[in-house]
């Protein structure tokens, strides 16, 4: 039975890790386009 939990613990853990590196993936290019429009209002700015 300890090997049957052990098992079951380390899927859980495995979706928990790609559910996080996926969110982490959305945030990085959330923060790439803020970055983006940041960029294009300054040189609009500077026109």
């Amino acid at each position: 039975m300890t090997v049957h939990f052990e098992f079951v613990a380390i899927i859980i853990l495995f979706i928990i890790l790609g559910t996080l590196q996926l969110t982490l993936n959305n945030i990085l290019v959330q923060l790439k386009e803020i970055k983006n429009i940041i960029l294009t209002m300054k040189v609009k700015d500077k026109m």
